[in-house]
């Protein structure tokens, strides 16, 4: 019996020393993995709004029709361009409609400014190209939704991996632009009704 107890214990013992060894090995690799830093996600804000926020007025068709200053961060390093885009895809129609569109921002930039004119070149950001929206002009044209329920917009920032060759003159046709070149994509939205 005394000799079955040792055999237990020494087992034991041996058990317990190759499990010590095995944490042991485990440890460097999982401290540097805790030690490693997180992936950032891209975000994209607004100061003149909150994520989820009913649109202020200014920035639609009933107000000032101005375009919303917008801010961004943890830009992927190898992003080689930006696009941002508004749309409505409450808007009746097969397609979203598209309030706003700008390709090749340079990955530099921190954000956009509030009120960019409706040019298809943006001072400060040389590269830029802003596109022509659904209501067939170029730049930002503001929500103007008919009266009913709010409709739900989504304001997008992608990163590419490559600058874009022209502003497309559709969604889907920004989507197989970009297609194979999207590394991160962050998104802002805001609602507004009449």
């Amino acid at each position: 019996m005394k000799h079955t107890t040792y055999m237990m214990l020494a087992m034991l013992a041996a058990l317990a020393a190759a499990m010590a060894g095995v944490l042991i090995c485990l440890t460097p690799a999982l401290a540097a993995k805790a030690a490693a830093p997180a992936r950032q996600v891209m975000t994209l804000t607004s100061p003149a709004f909150h994520n989820h926020a009913v649109l202020p007025r200014r920035f639609t068709a009933d107000g000032k029709d101005i375009s919303p200053p917008l801010a961004w961060r943890h830009v992927p390093k190898k992003t080689v361009s930006l696009v941002v885009v508004m749309i409505d895809p409450d808007a009746p129609g097969p397609l979203a409609f598209r309030h706003w569109m700008i390709i090749n921002i340079p990955p530099t930039a921190k954000g956009l400014p509030e009120h960019l004119p409706a040019d298809k070149r943006i001072a400060g950001l040389p590269s830029a190209r802003q596109g022509t929206n659904s209501f067939g002009k170029l730049g930002y044209g503001g929500p103007s939704p008919p009266p009913g329920p709010a409709h739900h917009y989504r304001i997008i920032l992608y990163a590419l991996s490559r600058k874009l060759l022209f502003a497309p003159d559709c969604l889907p046709c920004l989507h197989h632009a970009m297609a194979g070149y999207v590394l991160a994509r962050a998104t802002l939205h805001v609602h507004y009704g009449r």
